[in-house]
C-alpha cells in the first residue's frame, strides 16, 4: 500500500544525508543560460544548475513553465478501492466485466485485498466520503462470487478511496531552459494499464543516468526526451484507448485483450 512504500521511500532518502523540506511549493522561476532562481512559498530563494519538477499531476511547475490549461482533463470515469479482509485462497488479482461497470479484488498484504471498482459516470463527479461506502455498495451490486461476498464489509470511508480519472499527456518537450518534468507532472495516465507509477520511476532513473553522465545540461535533457516521450505517450494513450472500450465495449474493432498485450509487450522492452 502507498503508506509503506512512502515510508520505505523516506527511510531511504534519510540515509543519503540529503536536506528534505516538507510543506513548500515553488512560487516563481527565474531562468538564465547556466542557473535557475527559485522563490519558495515560505520566501527562500535559492539557485540551481537543474530544477526537476516532479509535483505529481496537479504540478505547480508546470503550471509556472506552460501555463494553467496544462492540466489532466476528466476521461468520463471514476475509480474506487476500498480496503476488505483477504481470504487465503485470493493470491492474484481479478478483473470482471459486468453490465455496467469493471470490477475485481487485488491482494497486497497476507490479510488485506483491495475491490475495485472503474465506474464510467459522465460529469466529473465529486463526492463527500460519508456517501463512499453505500454508493460502492450500489455500483457493486451487480456482482457475485467473491466480490458479492464481500460487498457488505464495505463501510468505513477511511478504507475507500475515489477518484475521478484524469489523463494528460505533455506535448514534448517536457523542459524549458533547465527545468525538466518527470513522472504524473508531465503524462498522466489512466490507470487502465497500471503503470503510471512504473513510467514515474522509469523517468526518474533515466534523468539520474543522463545527470551523471557529464553531457551539457541542454544534451541531456535532448537525449531524455528522446529515451521517454513515445514510451510514456504508449501508457497515456492505449490505456485512454482502453477506457473508451470500457465505456462502449460495442465499438467497432474494440480489442481490449489484444491491446493489453501489445502495450505489455512494448513496455517489457529497456528503458
Amino acid at each position: 500500500m502507498r503508506p509503506a512504500l512512502h515510508r520505505i521511500l523516506a527511510a531511504a532518502l534519510a540515509e543519503t544525508g540529503l536536506a528534505v523540506r516538507f510543506g513548500l511549493t515553488v512560487t516563481s522561476i527565474a531562468k538564465s543560460a547556466d542557473h535557475v532562481g527559485v522563490v519558495f512559498s515560505d520566501g527562500s530563494r535559492r539557485e540551481y544548475d537543474l530544477i526537476v519538477g516532479a509535483d505529481g499531476a496537479n504540478s505547480k511547475v508546470r503550471e509556472l513553465l506552460f501555463g494553467p490549461e496544462t492540466k489532466p482533463q476528466y476521461t468520463g470515469q471514476a475509480v474506487w478501492r476500498a480496503m476488505v479482509p483477504r481470504p487465503s485462497e485470493v493470491i492474484a488479482r481479478h478483473s470482471y466485466y459486468g453490465p455496467r461497470h469493471k470490477a475485481g479484488f487485488n491482494p497486497v498484504s497476507s490479510h488485506e485485498m483491495y475491490i475495485y471498482l472503474v465506474q464510467n459516470v459522465s460529469g466529473d463527479p465529486r463526492l463527500e466520503p460519508q456517501h463512499w461506502p453505500a454508493v460502492m455498495r450500489a455500483l457493486l451490486a451487480d456482482f457475485g462470487g467473491r466480490i458479492g461476498e464481500l460487498r457488505d464489509q464495505i463501510v468505513d470511508p477511511k478504507r475507500i478511496v475515489y477518484r475521478p480519472v484524469g489523463a494528460l499527456l505533455l506535448p514534448p518537450p517536457w523542459y524549458l531552459g533547465r527545468v525538466v518534468l518527470i513522472g504524473d507532472a508531465a503524462h498522466v495516465p489512466p490507470p487502465q494499464l497500471a503503470s503510471g507509477a512504473t513510467i514515474a520511476i522509469e523517468d526518474s532513473i533515466v534523468l539520474a543516468e543522463l545527470a551523471a553522465s557529464g553531457l551539457p545540461v541542454e544534451e541531456a535533457l535532448r537525449q531524455f526526451m528522446v529515451r521517454r516521450y513515445e514510451r510514456c505517450r504508449l501508457v497515456v494513450e492505449n490505456a485512454k484507448q482502453l477506457g473508451e472500450w470500457e465505456k462502449h465495449p460495442e465499438a467497432p474493432g474494440a480489442d481490449p485483450t489484444a491491446l493489453m498485450s501489445a502495450s505489455m509487450k512494448a513496455l517489457a522492452a529497456p528503458i
